[in-house]
């Protein structure tokens, strides 16, 4: 399962790669805006499922100044994903959601439960990906 890495809620236990709770491919119940809202919300509703297709990457506003135009520009940084693209299962249609919004669905239990996967990747591939810049052992070629 693809997961968000280095993510800003994340899971416990020995990961460095700080790996988050919500994955690629889990299916959550969003709830309409009003249904937050409402003091006296009732039942959820569990008639449209969506699920998680990708996250999108972060943006930091105004985080640079153009030189040649003067003007502060944007800077669209891989790692930090604050929102998330969902598919509805029930017609196709495809939204921009907020990761917070599928924290809050999972917090409520608005989530299809699945079959438990391993939290962490191996930890001899977490070692080889935090020491790939410093380490590069030769490659040996046949004669």
């Amino acid at each position: 399962m693809l997961r968000q890495y280095f993510a800003s809620r994340f899971m416990g236990g020995n990961n460095p790669l700080r790996i988050g709770t919500i994955a690629v491919g889990n299916i959550y119940y969003i709830q309409d805006d009003g249904w937050w809202g409402n003091r006296y919300r009732g039942a959820p509703i569990y008639r449209n499922p969506w699920i998680v297709e990708a996250f999108l990457n972060g943006v930091y506003t105004a985080a640079r100044r153009n030189p040649d135009t003067g003007r502060w520009e944007n800077l669209y940084i891989a790692g930090r994903s604050d929102l998330a693209i969902v598919r509805s299962l029930r017609t196709g249609k495809r939204q921009t959601v907020t990761v917070r919004i599928l924290q809050l669905a999972d917090d409520e239990g608005h989530h299809r439960v699945w079959p438990t996967y391993p939290d962490h990747p191996a930890a001899h591939l977490v070692e080889r990906y935090l020491n790939r810049r410093h380490h590069h052992e030769p490659v040996r070629r046949a004669a």
